[in-house]
């Protein structure tokens, strides 16, 4: 990500699917000074709507650790809502949430 203003970076934002991992997940992470500017919303609904509309998923989801606040925050603007809740392979259980489509569907 880059700022609209300069060229510094101030985070990043895509999909991963670890080896070992159930599904892949949209996952992002911003720089101290970059946080509660809106950029990870706008960068998310970018990714999300692009995996919808482009790759054509039936589903876009992340997975996050129970004490990440700020991305429990991020998830809720986004829409997401919480559907599973998993063991991982790094023996950590996470919330499994997944993203509404840009259109509602």
């Amino acid at each position: 990500m880059e700022p609209k203003t300069g060229a510094d970076i101030i985070g990043g934002c895509g999909f991963v699917w670890p080896e070992g991992w159930p599904r892949r997940e949209l996952t992002w992470w911003l720089m101290p000074q970059a946080r509660g500017t809106g950029a990870a919303v706008e960068v998310s609904q970018a990714a999300i709507r692009h995996a919808y509309e482009v790759y054509g998923w039936p589903l876009v989801e992340t997975h996050m650790k129970d004490d990440n606040e700020a991305a429990r925050g991020l998830v809720r603007k986004l829409g997401g809502e919480p559907i599973a809740r998993e063991m991982f392979p790094d023996g950590k259980e996470r919330t499994v949430y997944g993203f509404p489509k840009p259109d509602g569907s």
